[in-house]
């Protein structure tokens, strides 16, 4: 339960600190980028993560993935000052879309995570591969990651998503096998809500 509600507010605050980033990169939609935020928040910090570990700027620690915040953080900031009352403004005219984004999300992760709990084993299919790949990755200092099966050389795969994982493992300090279940959640309520706003700028440019 506690890694739940770890992975839970870390992605829900990122949402927030993304957000105003989202509303200068989305200005055609009505609701400027706020059911995609957490999904952008998450790729934008998870790519700067990757790209500074690969070019030896940043270690595969702490300190390299609060680096790579620092500078979604930077842009966002930069974002919310040159628009601050534009953006409170949005916000206090759709709380409606703020609250329904939010509610959707919480009970979207919560219900597959409760899905994953009856079932967490990783066993079956690709997961045991899945899963050596986010260990390798939490243990290797720089990018690319060690390849777990072929020792002195790197993963030759696509593994993007599992540096997302082992990034928000890191974070809330949770072991990678939990990790993995709770990624799984993770996507289906990123995907839920982004669903929800495909649907409601749709809607809202066809009313108009």
């Amino acid at each position: 339960m506690f890694s739940f509600l770890a992975w839970y507010v870390v992605v829900s605050l990122l949402g927030w600190l993304t957000f105003p980033l989202a509303y200068r990169l989305f200005p055609a939609l009505t609701d400027r980028g706020f059911a995609l935020a957490r999904t952008a928040g998450l790729l934008i910090w998870g790519y700067a993560f990757w790209l500074l570990a690969s070019l030896g700027i940043a270690q595969n620690d702490l300190g390299g993935i609060f680096l790579a915040l620092a500078l979604l953080a930077g842009l966002s900031g930069w974002a919310f000052v040159t628009h601050k009352d534009e953006i409170v403004s949005f916000l206090k005219n759709n709380l409606s879309v703020v609250l329904t984004t939010e509610i959707l999300f919480l009970a979207a992760f919560g219900f597959m995570a409760f899905v994953r709990s009856a079932n967490p084993e990783l066993n079956s299919t690709e997961k045991p591969m899945e899963l050596a790949f986010i260990s390798a990755i939490m243990r290797s200092p720089t990018f690319p990651p060690q390849d777990p099966w072929l020792s002195g050389y790197a993963i030759s795969y696509y593994y993007f998503g599992y540096v997302m994982t082992a990034l928000l493992a890191r974070v809330t300090d949770v072991p990678g096998s939990m990790a993995h279940n709770l990624m799984t959640s993770l996507i289906f309520g990123l995907g839920a809500i982004g669903s929800y706003g495909i649907l409601y700028n749709l809607l809202s440019k066809n009313q108009k």
